[in-house]
């Protein structure tokens, strides 16, 4: 089966060790002895690292290779595809992946993608998805498929047009009746100049915090104050032939291929277009190896440069007048007009957003300013910056500048977007993360192992801001960055926060030493509640956004009387199911099984 493209045989992490004992070392001593202020480490890094990198054989080491299309591989993927749509397996969705893997590979106009377009189409007519399988039956014929097999194709268009002839008569009624889903909006009136935050909302800043946001008034369990639009998003690797690289929308069935990578799929010319133009011209020739030599933090901070390149028109000198006009500590997030705001602006914002440089321990910095002079190498022999910094030692070291800034600000600012991945048979669903994003107004947000709010991603793609305890006037929101109390225990939790972040969390969870979910289900809840949630997951389990609107004033009502009772077992079971009621209700529902497909 697929795998996604990251590999720890070829892991940058392994041939920096090496280096740090045998080269990087020695010379940090040497450093060091010269009064070089930890300060200005980073800074002395970038001006040494290229040397050192182009001293070592990376590209034989990590296996670097160009990413072509590759006909052998085509056939080898749409054979493995086929094996999964065998009668004796029917596999139906992870066929799709590998077709779509093989059309990755296969060349423009070739025969082997025309034969994984028609095979994708059989699975299409088998699902009773024939809109997508006429689909595929024409992006077979313009991929020139094969004359001796266009009976087959053309018996299985009239199968799918006289098929959907009849689903579309049958729905007539339905199409009538479909009700609208509900757009979210804020429970308060919104800040003047900031439509997407609730004006109870302010951003504080101090010692201990750092830059943190209070509320100036009581907020209940199930209020919204907050809906932040990302700056910038990457598509998990293991969504790749599952997902548009662009918009998201899982739209597996007629995904078509980027034409210089054998990684990207969209779901429409103008996503492509788009990705293009705003990003993947930049990424296009290195994002498969970046993908196997990094985790996504490399792959983000790229994305997020080339976003930033683009604001600015392409023009790098313009990008770096910018930035040497901007005075970081004028830029206020929540002093901003957004109403107004430009994408230079968003940029300002994010640029500004925490790194934690200096917080760094000298070889994490020697190992990051490493990868970003990797980086730097790899996107100028193989993208379009080659060509648009030629020999600009100015563009050059912008580039440079950008690439350590941005792995930094995407280690500290990045959050997953998420989906529900239900499965109706029985009623089953788990919150799955699809991408991260940068969030610039989200990223206000502090930490809490045990937090008093829930980011819901919205169908969108912006991300909804939920208050799930309530929280008194003049106390602060707290954000949770993937560690909670009820999924890791505090030394676990403290080591982790500590590596990735650089600060030990004396939350209440850690305070008080909260327990994990193993050991509050020993805790027992009276059996007439027991049996009244059991029936409201029944109902909840049909995901019908109507009925869950009426359980989820129910989950509000709860969590505001049981309050003080966190963290009992009862309370933060409904707080697990408020959120889900909100994701049914807002947020994207998988009803792929992609689970089972993994």
């Amino acid at each position: 089966m697929s795998c996604t493209l990251k590999d720890a045989n070829f892991d940058v992490s392994i041939l920096f060790d090496s280096l740090w004992d045998s080269i990087i070392k020695a010379w940090l001593g040497s450093s060091s002895r010269n009064n070089v202020n930890a300060e200005d480490t980073v800074e002395v890094f970038k001006r040494e690292m290229g040397q050192i990198v182009n001293m070592v054989p990376y590209r034989d080491f990590l296996k670097l290779r160009n990413d072509p299309k590759d006909p052998a591989k085509a056939i080898k993927m749409r054979h493995k595809g086929n094996d999964m749509f065998h009668p004796h397996v029917k596999r139906y969705i992870q066929a799709i992946k590998f077709y779509n893997e093989s059309i990755t590979y296969a060349t423009r106009g070739s025969e082997e993608r025309a034969l994984a377009y028609a095979n994708r189409s059989i699975i299409c007519l088998e699902l009773q998805r024939y809109e997508d399988c006429l689909a595929n039956i024409r992006l077979a014929r313009a991929s020139n498929y094969p004359e001796r097999l266009a009976a087959k194709l053309e018996k299985r268009e009239l199968d799918a047009k006289q098929a959907l002839a009849a689903k579309n008569s049958n729905n007539d009624a339905a199409k009538h009746t479909k009700r609208e889903r509900k757009r979210l909006e804020l429970s308060y009136p919104a800040h003047k100049n900031m439509p997407q935050v609730a004006n109870c909302l302010e951003l504080q800043k101090n010692e201990k915090f750092g830059r943190h946001v209070v509320t100036n008034r009581l907020l209940k369990v199930g209020d919204v104050v907050m809906i932040d639009k990302p700056f910038v998003t990457l598509l998990a690797d293991k969504y790749r032939y599952v997902r548009c690289a662009y918009c998201y929308h899982e739209t597996l069935f007629t995904l078509i291929p980027c034409e210089g990578c054998t990684v990207a799929m969209y779901c429409s010319d103008e996503c492509l277009s788009k990705a293009h133009q705003q990003y993947h011209r930049y990424e296009c020739g290195i994002i498969r190896e970046l993908w196997k030599i990094s985790g996504d933090i490399p792959v983000i901070a790229l994305r997020s440069v080339a976003v930033a390149i683009a604001t600015f028109d392409h023009d790098l000198l313009a990008l770096e007048k910018h930035l040497a006009d901007l005075d970081e500590s004028s830029v206020n997030l929540f002093a901003m007009d957004w109403k107004s705001a430009t994408t230079k602006d968003t940029f300002s914002a994010v640029h500004v957003l925490s790194t934690n440089q200096q917080l760094q321990r000298r070889r994490e910095q020697a190992y990051l300013v490493f990868f970003a002079a990797l980086l730097h190498k790899l996107v100028l022999e193989r993208t379009e910056l080659g060509s648009i910094c030629g020999t600009n030692l100015t563009k050059k070291r912008l580039l440079l500048d950008l690439f350590v800034r941005y792995m930094q600000i995407m280690q500290c600012n990045n959050q997953w977007l998420t989906f529900l991945d239900h499965v109706p048979e029985n009623m089953i669903s788990d919150n799955e993360g699809y991408a991260k994003g940068c969030f610039p107004l989200i990223s206000m947000l502090n930490h809490s192992c045990a937090s008093n709010v829930k980011r819901i991603t919205l169908r969108d793609g912006r991300c909804a801001v939920l208050v799930t305890r309530p929280i008194a006037a003049g106390s602060q929101l707290f954000d949770n960055y993937e560690i909670h109390h009820l999924k890791h225990e505090r030394d676990e939790r403290q080591n982790a926060l500590q590596k990735k972040y650089h600060f030990r969390c004396d939350c209440e969870a850690c305070l008080f030493d909260y327990p994990e979910v193993e050991d509050l289900l020993e805790d027992t809840v009276p059996t007439t509640r027991l049996l009244y949630y059991n029936d409201v997951l029944k109902h909840l389990g049909s995901h019908d956004p109507e009925k869950v609107k009426q359980f989820m004033v129910t989950y509000q009502v709860r969590l505001t009387e049981m309050a003080d009772n966190y963290p009992d077992i009862e309370t933060c079971s409904c707080q697990v199911e408020l959120e889900r009621c909100f994701q049914i209700i807002y947020g994207y529902v998988s009803k792929l099984n992609l689970r089972c497909q993994q």
